[in-house]
C-alpha cells in the first residue's frame, strides 16, 4: 500500500506559521510501507472463563510476548523528528549530543531508582546511545524495543526474587539502612549488588505493614500480590507502551513540555482538557487483579441505572445486547476503559461482582447505554465564606478552579452549550452577585493550566474586552497579542487570586495579567514558571491517512509567552503581591528543576490600560495581614507543620530496625495527635493534617474511607484559603 503526502498545509495554535510534510521524511515512510506487511492486530480472549476471576492472583504471570515496532510507530517516529528539528520554539539539531540525551532520559524512564539494570546492561546498550538520531529520522525503533525487552526481563528477574524472599523471614533486629532517594547512584555491578538492594526494598516495606499494625501472616499476602501486579503491569506493556515512551524520552531532550501520545493516550488527554467523554460515567481504578469502581459521575449513565456503587469489581465486558463477554481479569486499567468507553447511544455490558456482596458473591450483569458524560466533579466550583477581621466581616466567593478546560471538539461542531471553563465562571459570577458577595478569590492552587484561549477569557470577565491579555512570541521572533473576547465586565468588585508552585501555564497568565492590570490582588507562594505555548496535532493530519491508520499527537512548544508588561514568566514564574510560605521545595519543584528549560527574557511592553487602585492598596493589605498572622494560633499551626512536613520529607536514609523506627513512629504519633489537639481547639479541618504512615500502596486502602477523606477535603476550608479571603475581605473594606 503506497503512502500518499497531503499538499496542505497545516496551520499551528495561535500562529499564522504553517507545517509541512518533509519530501525526504515521506520518501522514508514510504520504504518503510514498502518493506513491511501491514499487520492486523486481533484482540481475541485470554481463554478463562469468568470464573478464573476467582484465581489466586499468585498464579497468574502474562504470557512474555516479542515486542516489534509497527509501521506506524515507525512513522510517528519520523514525523515527531521532522516537526521538532524543524517547527519547534527552541530547536536542537538531532545529533549525536541529542542521541545522549535520548538515552539518558529512556532510561530514566524506565528505571529511575535503578533497580532493575545492571551496569553491564547498560554496557551492552552503548551501541543504541550512538545512534538514537539515525533511529529516529529513520524510524528504526527495533534497538529501543530491544533495550526494553532487556529491561522487562530485569523487571520479571527483580520481582520473582522479591517473592521468593517473602517466604523467609527478616532479623529486625540488625541495625541496617536503606537509601530512599536514588536517583543519583550508580548502577548496581552484580546481581548480588542489586538483590541486596531489593532485600532492603522488600524488608522496609514489611517494616511499614508492620508499624502499622498488621499481622506478619496479612503482610505477606499483601506485599505478594502487590509485587505481583507491579511485575504484572510491566510485562503487560505493549508495543504501543514502549513506542510512547521512548518518543517522549526524546520529546523530555528537546524540552520540558513536548510529549508525544500514543493513540489510546491521545483520547485521555482529549477527555482531561475537555472534561467530557461518550462512556458510562464511571471513574475506575485497579485494585489487585480487578478493574474497580472508584466513583460514579453523578449525573451520567451509571449514576442513573443505580446498579453501579463504588467498590464493584468488574470481571467481563460484552458489546451490545448479546456481544460475547470478554474476561477482564487481571487485565491493564487501560484496557478495560477501552472496551468500556465507546460511541454514544451504543450498549455495554459489564459483569461485577458487587462491593456488598464480597469476593465469594454472586456476580451481576448490567446493561448500560453510553452517553455524553461531563466530569463536573473536575469543573469550577465555589462557596461563600464570612471573611475579614475588627468587625467588618464579608462575604467572600471562593471559586476553586482544577484546571483551564475547554471542549475543542464540541466547539468547533458548532454546539452552542460546549463545557468551557469561561462559561462556568460566567455563571458562578452571576449567583454570587445575586447572592450580594462583596469579593471573589480564585483558587488556582495545584492547576497546571490547559487552554490559552480560555486563560484569555476569563481575564476579560474581570477586564471586559478585547483587552491584551497576554504577548507570544514565535521562533522567529514575531510578537503578537491574545486577547480577551469582546464583553463587558462581568465582575467589577474586589478580586484575589491564590496560586502556589504548582499554578502554571494558563494560570500563570491569569495570574500575571491580574496583577499588571492592577485588577487583583495574588496571593500565595511563586508559581511554577512556564512560560512557553504548545500546540497538539494528530500526526496523522500530516500525510493522507489510511484506513484503520493511528499514529498518536504530538504537543509541542511552538511560542513564548509574554506578561502585557514585557516580562517573561518562564523560570520566574508569578511573584504574589502578598506571599504565603510554602509546602514545595523550589529546587525540586518547578520550572527551574529542568536541565534543559528556556531561560527567562523579556520583550518591550504592550499597550494596555491597568488600574491606579491596587498600587498604594498592597501595602496596607500586606501589613494587615501580617499583623493578623501575627496573632492568629491558626497561622501559627501553619507554619509549624509546614516546618514538620519539610523536615520529615528531607529525609534520604531510613533504619531498617525495628527498635529504632518504633521509636521514630511512637514519636510521630506523639507530634500527630498535639497538631489534631490544636486543630481540634481551633475549629480547623483536619483534611491537611497529618497521617502516620500506613504501609499501604495505591488501590490498597478502605476506598469507603479514602472517598470520604476526598469529599470532605472538596467541603473545607483549609487555614490559608481562609487567610486568602480575609485578605480579600481587606480589599473590599477599603473600597
Amino acid at each position: 500500500m503506497k503512502l500518499k503526502v497531503l499538499a496542505t498545509a497545516l496551520a499551528l495554535l495561535a500562529t499564522s506559521a504553517c507545517v509541512y510534510a518533509d519530501s525526504e521524511a515521506l520518501n522514508r515512510i514510504e520504504r518503510l510501507e514498502q518493506s513491511q506487511s501491514t499487520q492486523q492486530l486481533l484482540v481475541q480472549n485470554n481463554g478463562a472463563s469468568t470464573d478464573a476471576a476467582k484465581a489466586p492472583v499468585s498464579l497468574k504471570k502474562p504470557e512474555k510476548k516479542a515486542l516489534e515496532p509497527t509501521v506506524d510507530q515507525a512513522k510517528a517516529a519520523i514525523i515527531v523528528a521532522n516537526i521538532l528539528t524543524r517547527f519547534e520554539y527552541d530547536k536542537k539539531p538531532l545529533d549525536e549530543k541529542m542521541s545522549q540525551a535520548v538515552f539518558k532520559e529512556y532510561l530514566k524512564m524506565m528505571d529511575p531508582a535503578k533497580l532493575y539494570l545492571l551496569k553491564s546492561d547498560i554496557d551492552e546498550f552503548e551501541p543504541v546511545r550512538q545512534n538514537i538520531h539515525s533511529m529516529l529520522m529513520t524510524g528504526r525503533l527495533a534497538p529501543a524495543f530491544a533495550m526494553f525487552e532487556k529491561y522487562r526481563d530485569r523487571v520479571e528477574q527483580r520481582f520473582d526474587h522479591a517473592l521468593a524472599l517473602l517466604d523467609k523471614p527478616f532479623d529486625f533486629d540488625v541495625e541496617e539502612t536503606f537509601n530512599l532517594d536514588r536517583k543519583n547512584a550508580e548502577w548496581a555491578i552484580s546481581d548480588d549488588q542489586i538483590n541486596d538492594l531489593w532485600r532492603k526494598r522488600i524488608k522496609n516495606d514489611y517494616l511499614r505493614l508492620k508499624l502499622a499494625g498488621s499481622k506478619d501472616s496479612v503482610i505477606v499476602e499483601k506485599l505478594k500480590k502487590r509485587y505481583i501486579n507491579n511485575r504484572n503491569q510491566i510485562m503487560r506493556m505493549n508495543g504501543e507502551d514502549v513506542a510512547e515512551m521512548f518518543l517522549n524520552a526524546y520529546g523530555n531532550s528537546t524540552d520540558p513540555h513536548t510529549s508525544y501520545y500514543s493513540p489510546s493516550s491521545a483520547k485521555n488527554f482529549d477527555v482531561q482538557i475537555s472534561l467530557s467523554v461518550d462512556g458510562i460515567g464511571a471513574v475506575l481504578q485497579k485494585r489487585d487483579e480487578y478493574g474497580q469502581i472508584r466513583e460514579v459521575v453523578p449525573g451520567g449513565p451509571a449514576a442513573k441505572s443505580g446498579k453501579l456503587n463504588p467498590g464493584d469489581r468488574i470481571v467481563a465486558v460484552g458489546q451490545g445486547e448479546s456481544g460475547p463477554m470478554e474476561d477482564v481479569v487481571d487485565w491493564r486499567l487501560d484496557d478495560i476503559v477501552k472496551l468500556i468507553r465507546g460511541k454514544r447511544g451504543t450498549t455495554v455490558r459489564i459483569e461485577i461482582i458487587p462491593a456488598e456482596r464480597g469476593m465469594e458473591g454472586k456476580h451481576t450483569t448490567v446493561s448500560i447505554v453510553r452517553q455524553k458524560v461531563t466530569m463536573e466533579d473536575q469543573a469550577a466550583r465555589y462557596r461563600i465564606f464570612e471573611a475579614g477581621t475588627d468587625g467588618a466581616k464579608r462575604k467572600v466567593g471562593i471559586i476553586t478552579i482544577p484546571s483551564f478546560y475547554e471542549d475543542f471538539d464540541a466547539k468547533a461542531r458548532g454546539e452552542t452549550s460546549y463545557k468551557s471553563l469561561t462559561r462556568d465562571v460566567r455563571v458562578i459570577l452571576e449567583k454570587l452577585e445575586k447572592e450580594g458577595v462583596d469579593g471573589v478569590l480564585l483558587d488556582l492552587r495545584n492547576n497546571g493550566g490547559g487552554s490559552l484561549s480560555e486563560a484569555a477569557n476569563l481575564s476579560g470577565l474581570f477586564l471586559g474586552g478585547p483587552n491584551p491579555i497576554v504577548q507570544v512570541s514565535s521562533a522567529e521572533g514575531t510578537i503578537s497579542n491574545v486577547r480577551s473576547a469582546t464583553g463587558k465586565i462581568v465582575w467589577n468588585k474586589p478580586v484575589g487570586v491564590m496560586v502556589n508552585r504548582i499554578s502554571a501555564s494558563a494560570s500563570e497568565i491569569f495570574a500575571a495579567v491580574m496583577q499588571d492590570y492592577g485588577r487583583g490582588v495574588v496571593i500565595g507562594d511563586p508559581t511554577w514558571g512556564k512560560g512557553s505555548v504548545q500546540t497538539i496535532r494528530g500526526l496523522d493530519e500530516f500525510l493522507r491517512r489510511h484506513e484503520g491508520e493511528e499514529l498518536g499527537s504530538l504537543k509541542w512548544t511552538i511560542q513564548k509567552f509574554f506578561r502585557v508588561n514585557g516580562s517573561s514568566t518562564q523560570e520566574k514564574g508569578v511573584v504574589p503581591d502578598v506571599v504565603f510560605p510554602s509546602a514545595f521545595d523550589p529546587n525540586e519543584m518547578g520550572e527551574s528543576s529542568y536541565e534543559n528549560a528556556m531561560p527567562w527574557s523579556k520583550i518591550e511592553p504592550t499597550r494596555y490600560s491597568g488600574y491606579d487602585s491596587l498600587a498604594k492598596t498592597i501595602g496596607p493589605l500586606k501589613t494587615k495581614h501580617e499583623q493578623r498572622t501575627q496573632q492568629s494560633e491558626s497561622w501559627k499551626l501553619l507554619l509549624d507543620e509546614l516546618a514538620y512536613a519539610r523536615k520529615t520529607s528531607n529525609r534520604k536514609v531510613i533504619s531498617l530496625r525495628y527498635a529504632t523506627r518504633l521509636q521514630e513512629r511512637e514519636k510521630m504519633s506523639e507530634e500527630q495527635a498535639q497538631f489534631e489537639e490544636r486543630r481540634k481547639k481551633l475549629g480547623e479541618s483536619d483534611v491537611n493534617s497529618f497521617r502516620l504512615d500506613d504501609g499501604l500502596a495505591a488501590g490498597e486502602g478502605n476506598l469507603t474511607q479514602e472517598l470520604a477523606e476526598e469529599k470532605k477535603r472538596k467541603e473545607s476550608l483549609d487555614i490559608a484559603i481562609k487567610e486568602a479571603a480575609n485578605i480579600v475581605a481587606d480589599l473590599a473594606n477599603r473600597k
